[in-house]
């Protein structure tokens, strides 16, 4: 989420942390945005109240992402930010439509399809989880809009939580325009809550890496088989055989053969060379 956000040159970054938040931290080194510790963990409404310091002076968009959804494309941002700017709306959200709902945020519309509210599962009817549309968890908020209301927001749900959903019943009541961009396929936005859940989105991640190496002139014998990360780069006229990992920041140059078997991990490999079967290939500190 974290990589999707750097290409939209946002003037600020801030990653708001709770739970291991030193571990978080720690796994992102390089990155050049502010960290916001949350404590205690008080819901998603919350987490902006904590950032709010760092904002508070800023006018314009602020756009709210979640860091459990990472198949998020920079493309689908844009689109939404768009939508936002061009129907002047003080919330715009991404939804989408799936077959079983079951812990997500339903879209509350009325007869004629406008949105209404955002219900959370614990919190919905039973007429209302029989809706298909849900919440992504993608904001765009006009900056005015969001911290004249932020901390009007109540814990008056069963999770006795702040929610940042119910700043859509907000605007409605304020009669300001909310925007929606129902996005498809779901899977570009759907999150992350079980291990299950991990292994499904890892692996369209992986074909997706997969698939633009293959675009760039490398052949991948057998992608079911192949396993290599996103920080990976290699040479064009490449040949990758199947049961290969290659992880970290491995550089490989053209025309190389990587045999089956064969365990990479942020090592540099010269253009032409030959790495037999069986290998493990780590270049030390």
């Amino acid at each position: 989420v974290l990589e999707t956000a750097r290409g939209l040159n946002a003037e600020k970054s801030i990653l708001v942390v709770g739970h291991q938040a030193e571990r978080v931290k720690e796994a992102f080194p390089n990155w050049t945005g502010t960290f916001i510790n949350q404590t205690p963990q008080l819901g998603t409404g919350h987490a902006l109240q904590t950032a709010e310091k760092e904002l508070k002076m800023f006018q314009g968009t602020v756009l709210v992402l979640s860091g459990d959804v990472p198949l998020i494309e920079k493309g689908t941002l844009r689109k939404m930010l768009q939508l936002h700017r061009q129907s002047r709306a003080a919330v715009t959200l991404i939804s989408t439509e799936i077959k079983d709902p079951h812990g997500y945020g339903r879209i509350v519309r009325d007869p004629q399809g406008v949105l209404l509210k955002i219900v959370e599962e614990k919190d919905a009817t039973l007429q209302e989880r029989l809706i298909q549309e849900i919440n992504s968890g993608f904001y765009c908020f006009d900056s005015e809009f969001l911290f004249s209301s932020l901390f009007g927001l109540t814990k008056k749900n069963r999770q006795m939580e702040y929610y940042l959903t119910d700043l859509v019943r907000v605007a409605r009541g304020k009669g300001l325009t909310v925007s929606t961009y129902l996005h498809t396929p779901a899977q570009e936005v759907l999150g992350i809550n079980d291990r299950t859940e991990l292994a499904r989105s890892a692996k369209i991640l992986r074909r997706k890496i997969l698939k633009e190496l293959m675009r760039q002139g490398v052949s991948i014998i057998d992608p079911s088989s192949t396993y290599i990360e996103s920080s990976v780069r290699i040479g064009q006229d490449t040949v990758v055989y199947p049961f290969t990992v290659i992880l970290g920041k491995t550089r490989i140059g053209a025309w190389c053969r990587i045999s089956s078997h064969v365990v990479i991990d942020t090592a540099t490999i010269r253009d032409g060379a030959v790495i037999p079967p069986f290998s493990w290939i780590k270049q030390q500190d």
